[in-house]
């Protein structure tokens, strides 16, 4: 299946996607639109799948972020994809990591600085986007400034790679809950790390979960938004424990019905106010 930006997706076995995203109440305030981005793809030739979750910058800085958002889930799916087969072929978390540091990342930054230059070559900025530049000596590309996770799960193993911020959350199958991307201590809640930056190669933080032990039963990645609606402080122990529960009481499918409710009360007023994007990947039985 190709990229996709709907919601409540189906995936490659064995996994499910369920998708939601929704228009921060901030957002719908001033008049932006939402700047989040989701995307899937299936691996072919390997029973795996790729998710990817955008949020692009609110600064006016960044006035194409939610382009850049786009362009950022499209072309990590695509290299991820296509780098299915040789992660596959490595035989442990730590090949795999290094692997995504020394080839993955690097194709996934080029790709989409390349991606946003076609953008901005086809459609240069026009004179209102010129009157909102700070600074005019700027890159384009400053103007497309994005965070990025992308994970690659396969069927006894699980890569991940993150630019900035936004959570990832894994849920194993035995009910323990655990954050496997290392923290980024230059994140302080103003600053985030970007794509547009010359350092975003070294900027990514990566991880790989082995599943032949205790697999995983889902995978949550999501911006921003949704851990800063959270009342819990550290949120992902409970609200994993209680999508580990709903999961097993009632299945992916009532879940993934649930899930734009969910999204939408995080984006509103009450939660974050902040635009709002969770991909939930779930073991088919």
């Amino acid at each position: 299946m190709g990229t996709t930006s709907g919601d409540h997706l189906t995936a490659a076995a064995p996994w499910t996607v369920l998708a939601s995203s929704a228009r921060g109440a901030a957002h719908d305030a001033s008049g932006l639109p939402n700047q989040d981005a989701h995307a899937s793809l299936a691996v072919e030739g390997v029973p795996a799948v790729v998710v990817a979750v955008a949020d692009g910058h609110g600064h006016f800085r960044h006035f194409r972020s939610g382009r850049g958002a786009e362009l950022a889930v499209a072309v990590a799916c695509r290299c991820a994809a296509e780098q299915g087969q040789p992660l596959a072929a490595l035989g442990s978390g730590a090949e795999r990591e290094a692997y995504a540091r020394s080839t993955l990342v690097p194709a996934i930054v080029e790709a989409w600085l390349d991606a946003v230059a076609a953008d901005w070559a086809e459609s240069p900025f026009t004179r209102d986007e010129e009157a909102v530049r700070v600074v005019a000596t700027d890159d384009p590309v400053i103007a497309y400034g994005a965070t990025l996770l992308v994970a690659v799960l396969a069927e006894g193993w699980v890569l991940l790679a993150q630019i900035g911020d936004g959570d990832v959350v894994a849920l194993r199958a035995d009910g323990t809950v655990e954050v496997p991307v290392p923290g980024d201590p230059t994140l302080d809640g103003h600053y985030t790390t970007s794509l547009c930056q010359e350092s975003a190669i070294g900027s990514f933080r990566l991880a790989a979960i082995d599943q032949v032990a205790t697999p995983l039963l889902a995978l949550l990645v999501a911006t921003d938004g949704y851990g800063n609606a959270q009342a819990s402080d550290p949120w992902p122990p409970a609200v994993g424990a209680d999508i580990v529960s709903m999961l097993r009481a009632h299945g992916g499918v009532w879940v993934g019905d649930q899930l734009g409710a969910w999204v939408e009360r995080c984006a509103s007023k009450e939660g974050s106010g902040d635009d709002t994007t969770v991909v939930l990947v779930v073991r088919r039985p």
